[in-house]
């Protein structure tokens, strides 16, 4: 139950990932479909346009963003999926945003859009320091250009300022985070029969008949995967050049004009315990809120901060103790900052408020703004320098091994001539070195090589004894590849495949056969009793809303019809059911609910901040929904350019 919170419990702020598709609320049904527009178009909304390329490029994105999270995903999928669906009310959606800003004179200053870029780890440097060079890497990286990436940056910053005006004045009042507590922790006594499809299975009988349509039906599932085997030599610049390589004299002159990249500004070491309170609480809530805090900060005053922090803290307010580590002035709101540094080492403040609640600080430590002094950021500069070279170098050494590629040259001998280094035990090793992935399929593949989805699916096309022409991008590195072997995709025959038909064919009509007898059971059933042999096999287990019956995998269907169900009565239907152990073993399950047991209430205290933020956060979402849905009503939203949008399965 509290992984599926805290999954529900995200903190407000915006929230930035490489595809430009970054809104969550969408909105099904908008506009119609005619082929009225431009070829160009797809969509206006008021009368501004949503060109092909837009969509395109965002569907691109957005289905290589899914897919790199889950490499089962094909494209195939997300068309049943209706990503194109999705994409498309997004970028209607982010087209509101941005009209209805523009309406009131929302806007995004350079300066916010700079605080939120600095902040990001995937653009700052190993001192944590923003690194502009990281910064055009990680976006290039993703196939974007600057511009692009932070016009979608720009759009999150809108949305989020939109929502939080808009959700200014959402409330949860104080009783439903506890009733939803209630809701999520109570339990059901369950009493269950569980008949084992094992059980039926020698007295299944396939006909011939049977298992050629069954064999019929699944080819798609007997088929093998086709397969490739590639070998491949990966480039990257600090992998052409050592730091060990660069010499202390060159290292110390770049430290010299560059002492600026080192200077670190003043910095405290703070703690903080959070009690959760709403910008626009009523006064009851605000008082009470205050009185917590006081006897809150009265504890931490007496005894140890950290232990008081842990026992308050919800799980999303600061890390273990309440550290929040050491920050700089800009990194925390207003009036968080001015309560920081007014502190001395030691010192615990009265509580302070902010848009978050209010904050009870401590001083841990203070360092004053200085430079680093070479010997801390000498391997720093190496690195740096040792990079700088490599990239001078990139061009020529992947010219050489492609050409040597196409022309069929061992790329282990090609790799060799990028030379050499010693290493810890003063052994050479080779800078650049040819690997081989094995025989893998497209997911495979794609994650062995860090390589688009489009890249993996050509290699896998290509015959054997290929060598690819041209240097692939794959993150902040290059790859030659050739490939050596290729399988293609082939379907047994009937024959071949007979064992597995066979197998999976009374595995299926001995779950439906335990399925028949459970109906049959309960249809029998008089005064709600079971005959005395079957009665003999029933177990019992306790069952949470969200949880597992026993040692079964999860089913949500029967948890939400065993929730509803009334106590002392065997329900109506029988459910199918898989063992967590081996989900291969399977049958049918019949059950009731003996007693509905009531949350704990000492489980309470430690989530009360979590659910309160929780339930805020729905109500703040369904304000945003309501004031998205009148924006979509009131605008003239015209969609555009079948062919275009029937390609994504619109």
């Amino acid at each position: 139950m509290l992984d599926y919170i805290r999954s529900n419990a995200q903190s407000f702020g915006v929230k930035v990932a490489f595809a430009i598709i970054i809104l969550v609320f969408m909105f099904w049904g908008v506009g119609s479909l005619t082929d009225g527009g431009s070829s160009n178009v797809v969509a206006k909304v008021n009368g501004e346009a949503i060109t092909a390329q837009q969509f395109e490029q965002a569907y691109q994105r957005a289905a290589e963003y899914a897919m790199r999270n889950d490499p089962s995903l094909t494209r195939e999928a997300l068309v049943q999926q209706k990503l194109g669906r999705q994409v498309l009310n997004e970028l209607i959606s982010a087209q509101l945003i941005r009209q209805e800003a523009a309406r009131v004179g929302m806007t995004v200053s350079p300066e916010e859009m700079h605080y939120v870029v600095s902040k990001l780890p995937a653009f700052q440097d190993a001192q944590g320091k923003f690194d502009p060079e990281a910064y055009k890497r990680a976006i290039e990286a993703q196939r974007m250009s600057v511009a692009e990436y932070e016009q979608g940056l720009a759009d999150s910053i809108l949305r989020d300022k939109v929502m939080r005006t808009v959700a200014g004045s959402a409330w949860a009042a104080g009783g439903e985070a506890r009733k939803y507590y209630d809701f999520l922790t109570q339990q059901r006594a369950v009493e269950y029969l569980y008949l084992p499809a094992a059980d039926f299975a020698a007295s299944v009988k396939p006909t011939e008949e049977e298992l050629g349509a069954w064999y019929e039906a699944h080819k798609a599932e007997l088929a093998s995967q086709p397969r490739v085997e590639v070998e491949y030599v990966a480039v990257a610049p600090e992998s052409l050049v050592r730091p060990e390589s660069v010499s202390a004299e060159a290292a110390l002159k770049w430290y010299e004009a560059n002492k600026q990249r080192f200077r670190q500004p003043e910095q405290v070491k703070v703690a903080h315990i959070l009690v959760p309170l709403a910008e626009n609480a009523p006064e009851a809530a605000v008082k009470q809120a205050m009185e917590k805090a006081a006897r809150i900060r009265s504890e931490a005053e007496k005894g140890d901060f950290a232990a008081v922090a842990d026992a308050n803290n919800g799980p999303n307010a600061a890390g273990p103790g309440g550290e929040l580590g050491w920050i700089q002035r800009g990194q925390t709101v207003k009036p968080f900052e001015d309560a920081a540094w007014a502190l001395q080492p030691g010192q615990i403040s009265e509580p302070v408020r902010s848009q978050f609640g209010l904050h009870i600080i401590k001083m841990e430590d203070r360092k004053d703004a200085s430079v680093q002094p070479f010997a801390e950021v000498e391997a720093e500069v190496r690195a740096t320098l040792a990079k700088q070279e490599g990239v001078e170098k990139v061009n020529d050494v992947l010219d050489s091994l492609i050409g040597d590629n196409i022309n069929n040259r061992p790329l282990q001998e090609s790799a060799a001539r990028a030379g050499s280094y010693k290493d810890a035990d003063g052994k050479d090793q080779p800078l650049l070195k040819a690997e081989r992935t094995g025989l893998v399929g497209q997911a495979e593949l794609q994650k062995a090589l860090g390589i688009s989805d489009e890249m993996a699916a050509s290699l896998m096309k290509a015959p054997a004894n290929s060598p690819v022409d041209t240097a692939l991008e794959a993150g902040d590195r290059y790859l030659v590849v050739r490939v050596l072997t290729s399988e293609p995709s082939t379907t047994p025959s009937l024959d071949q495949a007979r064992d597995r038909v066979m197998k999976a064919l009374v595995a299926e009509k001995a779950l439906q056969a335990a399925m028949g007898k459970a109906t049959a059971l309960r249809k029998a059933m008089t005064d709600g009793q079971l005959p005395a042999e079957d009665a003999a096999r029933v177990q019992s287990a306790d069952l949470t809303r969200d949880g597992a019956l026993a040692g079964f995998v999860p089913n949500p269907v029967m948890n939400q019809v065993i929730f509803r169900a009334a106590p002392q009565t065997w329900i109506d239907q029988a459910f199918s059911v898989y063992e967590q152990e081996d989900s291969s073993k399977c049958g049918a399950l019949l059950c009731r609910v003996t007693a509905v047991e009531q949350p704990k209430a000492d489980g309470w205290a430690g989530m009360e901040n979590l659910l309160t933020e929780l339930v805020q956060r729905k109500r703040v979402e369904g304000m945003y929904q309501t004031f998205m849905r009148m924006l979509e009503q009131k605008a003239k939203i015209e969609v555009y350019n079948s062919r275009v949008l029937e390609s994504a399965g619109i």
